[in-house]
This record gives C-alpha cells, sequence and structure tokens, in this order.
C-alpha cells in the first residue's frame, strides 16, 4: 500500500495544483481579486514557477536526476536531461515573475507554458503507444497535468482578459 507520501512524489503535479488552487482561494476571499487572474497567477506561480525550478533541479543534479530518469522510463545519465532541466527552469523564473509582474508577461508566460507543457503530454502519450513505457512519471497524473492544464490556463486567461 501507498503512503501519503509515495502518492505525493508519484503525484506532485496535482499536489502542486491543489496549493496553488488552496493560495488563489485564500487571496480571492482575503482581498476580493478577480477570480480567474488570481487562479492563474497563483497556478503560474506555484506550478509552472516554484514546480519548474524544483524539476530543474531535479532532471540537472547527479543522483536525483538519475532517480528521475528512471522514474521516466529513461536511461540515467542521458544529456537530453541537462536540456529539459533548462527548460523547467527558464520556466519556472518566467512562472515566478507573471506572479509579480502581471499584464502581458503573464500572457506570454501562459502561452509559453502551455505549449512546452502539452508539448511535454504529447510526448508522453506517444512514448506510452510507443514504448509502452508506463513509468511513473511517463504515465498517470503527469500526463493529465501536462494536457489538461494548459488547456486551463488559456480559458482562465480568455476568461481573464474578457472582463469576467
Amino acid at each position: 500500500m501507498m503512503g501519503i507520501r509515495e502518492k505525493i512524489r508519484d503525484h506532485f503535479a496535482v499536489f502542486f495544483l491543489i496549493i496553488a488552487l488552496f493560495c488563489a482561494v485564500v487571496d480571492i476571499i482575503l482581498f476580493r481579486t478577480a477570480i480567474p487572474e488570481t487562479i492563474l497567477a497563483w497556478i503560474l506561480l506555484i506550478n509552472i514557477g516554484f514546480q519548474g525550478i524544483m524539476a530543474g533541479f531535479m532532471h540537472w543534479y547527479g543522483p536525483t536526476a538519475d532517480t528521475l530518469a528512471v522514474k521516466l522510463g529513461w536511461l540515467p545519465k542521458s544529456p537530453f536531461q541537462k536540456e529539459v532541466a533548462a527548460a523547467d527552469a527558464a520556466f519556472g523564473v518566467l512562472g515566478i515573475l507573471s506572479f509579480f509582474i502581471r499584464d502581458n508577461f503573464l500572457v506570454a508566460t501562459v502561452i509559453g507554458g502551455s505549449i512546452m507543457l502539452f508539448f511535454m503530454g504529447i510526448g508522453h502519450v506517444l512514448d506510452i503507444r510507443k514504448s509502452r513505457n508506463i513509468s511513473p512519471y511517463n504515465a498517470g497524473s503527469v500526463v493529465y497535468f501536462d494536457l489538461l492544464l494548459p488547456v486551463a490556463m488559456i480559458v482562465l486567461l480568455v476568461l481573464w482578459k474578457t472582463g469576467y
């Protein structure tokens, strides 16, 4: 039976999303902020920002990178992992900055982050179909997260920009 620690580890993206939504609800209740912008800003800060920085370090740092590679169904020490680390960290910085800068910086971060996540999700689906790679970080909640969070962010962006 999987304990809470293992569930959080294997479904970290969902865990970060729950934190982002909780923070957004508190922000909306306490400060009466606009719902779509507030939810979007918190998702960008927590899921794209903090999660991106964390993923960047995890893909880069030796022992952690090797463990992560195995959980993805990759071979350890793949040089490709350094490129993924750089992309994750770069979008992590954008996610954090967009929380504070907002306006069109937030728009650009949503567009870029959505493209990156969606293509990563498609990559997971193709890897599952082609190689039958059902490793924990290649299949399961990460696939749904990578495919559905971009849709949710774009819907929130449209709602915010149309004045909802």
